[in-house]
C-alpha cells in the first residue's frame, strides 16, 4: 500500500515535521512547514494546473477567432446579398410605379449579420469612416424595410381602403426607389470592395 494516498499520507506529512520540533524556533518550523507543504501539495500539481489553464485559454481564444471569422464572412455575404435585394427593390418599385399589378411582397433587406458583427464588438476594429458608412447603410435599410411594410399595407392591407391610399402608395414607392438606388446602392458598391 502506498503511504502517499489518503489519510496515511497526511499522517506521514505531520510525522515528518515532528523531528525538527525540539531543535528549531517557531519561525523555522513555520518555514519548514510551508516548504514541505509546497513540495508535497503544490509543486506536483502546478504543471497540471498550468497545462489546464493554457488549454482553456487556447480554447477560448480559438472560439473567439472562429466567431469573429464567421461574423466577418456573414457580413460580407450579407452585403453581397443586399446588393441583389437593392436591384430587386428598384425593379419592384419601377414596376409598381409604371402600373404593374403585382401581388408579390416587396423584397426585404437582411440585417442579422450586421447586428451580430456589432454585438461581437468588431466595429471597433474598423476605420471610423467605414463604421459611419455601415451605420448609415443599415439605418437606410431599416427605413426601406419599414417603408416596404407600409407600402404593402397601403396596397393590400386595411389602409388600402383610405381615399388617399393610392397617392400615399405612389409617394412611398418613390421613396423606396430613390433611397435604394441613390443611397443604399452606392454604399453597397463601396463596401463590397472593403474588407470588413
Amino acid at each position: 500500500m502506498d503511504v502517499r494516498t489518503g489519510f496515511g499520507f497526511h499522517l506521514c506529512f505531520i510525522a515528518k515535521l515532528g523531528y525538527c520540533h525540539g531543535l528549531a524556533t517557531p519561525i523555522d518550523q513555520f518555514w519548514q512547514l510551508a516548504l514541505d507543504f509546497l513540495q508535497d501539495y503544490v509543486l506536483p500539481y502546478i504543471i497540471v494546473l498550468a497545462i489546464a489553464f493554457l488549454t482553456v485559454a487556447f480554447a477560448f481564444n480559438l472560439n473567439d477567432r472562429n466567431m469573429r471569422y464567421k461574423a466577418r464572412r456573414a457580413l460580407a455575404l450579407e452585403i453581397r446579398t443586399n446588393a441583389k435585394v437593392t436591384t430587386a427593390i428598384v425593379s419592384y418599385a419601377d414596376g409598381q410605379l409604371s402600373g404593374e399589378a403585382s401581388v408579390q411582397p416587396m423584397p426585404r433587406y437582411e440585417m442579422e449579420a450586421f447586428h451580430e458583427y456589432k454585438k461581437l464588438g468588431l466595429l471597433k476594429r474598423l476605420p471610423p469612416k467605414i463604421v459611419d458608412e455601415l451605420e448609415s447603410l443599415y439605418l437606410s435599410k431599416l427605413s426601406v424595410n419599414e417603408a416596404g411594410r407600409r407600402q404593402e399595407e397601403l396596397a393590400f392591407g386595411p389602409a388600402a381602403a383610405f381615399p388617399n391610399a393610392h397617392t400615399l402608395r405612389l409617394e412611398n414607392l418613390t421613396y423606396l426607389r430613390d433611397t435604394a438606388h441613390n443611397i443604399i446602392e452606392p454604399y453597397l458598391d463601396r463596401l463590397k470592395a472593403t474588407p470588413v
